[in-house]
This record gives C-alpha cells, structure tokens and sequence, in this order.
C-alpha cells in the first residue's frame, strides 16, 4: 500500500519567523504534502511567508490555525514528534527513530498522521513530545546536530515520499479513541492493583511506545509483567481487588 500523502499533516508549533513558515509550505509542495496546520503561531503569515512559499503558495492558503498541539493530538491515528536532541532526559518520554524508519512504518499502516514541527528556538518540550506515539530525530554531527526546522522538515518530507511508491498491504492504525480507551483501563487497572499514578502514567507511556512500533526493552517487558502478574495473582487467589 502506498503512503497516501493527502493522510498526512504537517503541525509547526509556535513559529516564530514568516520566512520558516514559507520555506516549510515550499518543501510540502515539493514533496506531495498540501495539509499545513500552523499551532499559535508567533508572527504573522504575511508577503515574507508567501514570498519564501513560492509555489508551495496555495499550502498558505489553505494553512489552518490551532490554538494548541493538545487540541489536534485527538484528531489523528498517528503524531509524530521530532526533536534534534538526543539525550537521557528524552529517552524515558519517547525512543528516537529516523525519518527513514518512520517512512517504512508510515507504509505499512492506513490512518492518519500528523508530523509535528517544533519551535525554531527551542524545539518541542518533553509535554509536547510525550503526547507523541514516535518521535523522529535526524542523525547529524554530533557537536552541532540541531538542524533548521525547514531543512529537518525536507529530510522527513523526503523520506516519506520516496515511500509513497510502496506497495506493501496496509495494516489499519488504531483509532484515537481505541488508544485512549486502552490506556485508560491500563491506568486503572495499575492503580487497582495498589500501584501509584506515577507508575500508572509511566505504564501508559511504555504502552505508547509499543503501540508506535518500537521494540520493547527489558524495563518495558518487566512492567508489563509486574502488572500482569498481579492481576494473575489477584484473579486465581480470588482476592478482592483494593
């Protein structure tokens, strides 16, 4: 099945320069994409945007605006977050992958996605990135990796054109409200078992990056397992849950 470009839009958060929000509508014509969604932006979309547009013009034109990133999560099966930061810190919200890895797992699922772009001067922050189901980063020298928005943005737009051609069967993406109805009964059931909300999000949160297609580690495994084996436990004893 092919990436069907017209299910995919593009969020830039917070934009803070007309010539990025020009440069970022170019690169989506250049590449197939034509659904751009503009999050609070700080600045207008004036000539200098539609100037640096240039043919991507009509991508302006159509530009949506949103209030905040929290409001567009629910609409789409699929948000992609990107960051150029590769650290500890990060790696407990969400596990990185490359653009490349994110065209091959965009091929093989039908749904909606959303890319999300983050601020020119600070990125995304780790709320906004644990919203996310993948977060994509892109490899660079490692004593100066933060790429332009808009140079980031060709990489990943690229990326999943090149797979548009693909011809692999799809597998339907869960729908939003599936995964929020699944981890919510995770919740609840971690906190059932006498486990803290804490631990309750954290649990949500390994789910996410599973559901996203990473694979699981060792961390990941023993807290599916303590939750599992304590409604085991709690069912074959017939204790009454606390």
């Amino acid at each position: 099945m092919p990436i069907r470009l017209d299910e995919i839009a593009v969020a830039f958060v917070e934009p803070l320069y007309e010539i990025n929000i020009g440069y970022v509508a170019r690169c989506m014509k250049n590449f197939g994409l034509s659904r751009l969604i503009l999050v609070k932006p700080r600045c207008r979309v004036g000539d200098e945007a539609f100037r640096f547009a240039m043919h991507g013009r009509e991508v302006l034109e159509r530009a949506r605006l949103a209030a905040s990133l929290e409001e567009l999560v629910e609409e789409f099966d699929l948000v992609v977050g990107t960051t150029g930061v590769q650290t500890k810190e990060l790696s407990h919200v969400r596990r990185w992958i490359t653009p490349e890895d994110l065209a091959k797992r965009v091929a093989e699922y039908e749904g909606t996605v959303l890319i999300v772009l983050g601020r020119e001067d600070r990125g995304l922050t780790n709320a906004e990135l644990a919203m996310c189901d993948i977060v994509v980063t892109i490899p660079a020298n490692p004593e100066y990796p933060i790429l332009n928005v808009s140079h980031a943005a060709v990489v990943i737009f690229y990326e999943l054109f090149k797979r548009a051609a693909s011809v692999k069967p799809p597998l339907r993406l869960p729908r939003r409200e599936e995964v929020n109805t699944l981890l919510h009964y995770l919740r609840g059931l971690v906190l059932i078992l006498g486990g803290s909300r804490e631990r309750a999000e954290k649990a949500c949160l390994m789910m996410r990056r599973l559901l996203g297609g990473a694979p699981p580690t060792d961390s990941d495994v023993r807290m599916l397992l303590g939750v599992f084996r304590g409604a085991y436990e709690r069912l074959r004893s017939g204790e009454r849950p606390l």
